[in-house]
């Protein structure tokens, strides 16, 4: 019984983090959260899921510079940030709730699931899509970071981080592939 009431705190504690007022910042290092249950306490520390996904285009940078801000318009992400010194592109914690561009979130995050579905599509979700484009032999490379934090839209409950399912960075790089191969 005693396993079952810690298991259950854990749970609960696993999908609680710190901070009161907006979403925590996305996807730190790691993270310590505190479990107090009937017969006492603990710490655990959770890594962080700060992954990026780089993969290597045989198109110069600036053709895939020129690419991107209509492949996130494409995608419904709109550009918040664009710096064409280094050219990153991105916006980074914005509000989205059910789809984006179409496409249900939870093809894109994981953020748990209860009896009613995947809570990414019904959560209340701060999404940060990051890309860079270097230059590199070949071609170039492009480093895309898909970070989330979500939490349920009728509950009192802090920000709990998402993990990326790898699907809205392949999207990204796979529609600059087709509007360059035109």
């Amino acid at each position: 019984m005693r396993i079952a009431s810690f298991a259950s705190v854990l749970a609960v504690a696993g999908c609680a983090s710190a901070g009161s007022a907006g979403p925590p910042p996305v996807a730190p290092s790691s993270q310590t959260v505190s479990i107090v249950g009937p017969s006492g306490g603990a710490n655990i520390v959770m890594g962080g899921s700060n992954t990026s996904n780089v993969q290597t285009l045989p198109f110069s940078a600036d053709q895939v510079w020129r690419a991107l801000p209509g492949a996130f318009d494409s995608l419904g992400i709109t550009v918040r940030a664009l710096d064409p010194v280094k050219r990153s592109i991105g916006n980074s914690g914005f509000a989205v709730r059910r789809r984006l561009g179409g496409v249900s979130l939870s093809r894109y995050i994981d953020c748990g699931t209860t009896q009613l579905g995947p809570n990414a599509d019904d959560y209340d979700v701060r999404l940060t899509v990051l890309t860079d484009v270097r230059s590199s032999e070949g071609g170039s490379t492009v480093t895309t970071v898909v970070e989330a934090v979500a939490r349920p839209i009728n509950y009192a409950q802090e920000y709990s981080r998402c993990t990326s399912r790898g699907t809205l960075e392949q999207r990204i790089i796979d529609v600059v592939r087709a509007r360059l191969a035109r």
